[in-house]
């Protein structure tokens, strides 16, 4: 029987540990399924393809996290600079 581990991870990241495990399982099974000679050309393969996915799918969360964050704070206030040289003009109407 295999030894098993167990991790405590935050719920944020959770998802990204379950497809990176589900990949490493899949690599397994490619791995052991696939004809002689060509293992390392299947699995490089279904690796790339697969990690290009889940980078995606990572990067996805992060921005998604990051605009949550942002929504939650609010706009940011900006300062804004008065020009010291312009000056308002009350005008008197000519009656």
């Amino acid at each position: 029987m295999d030894a098993k581990v167990t991790i405590e991870v935050d719920q944020k990241h959770e998802g990204i540990v379950r497809r990176a495990l589900a990949m490493a399982e899949e690599m397994e099974q490619l791995a052991l399924t696939a004809p002689d000679g060509t293992v390392f050309d299947a699995c490089e393969g279904a690796v790339i393809e697969k990690g290009r996915t889940l980078q995606a799918q990572v990067l996805s969360d992060a921005v998604a996290r990051r605009i949550e964050t942002a929504e939650k704070k609010g706009r940011r206030s900006v300062c804004a600079s008065a020009d010291a040289r312009k000056k308002t003009e009350v005008r008197k109407n000519a009656s």
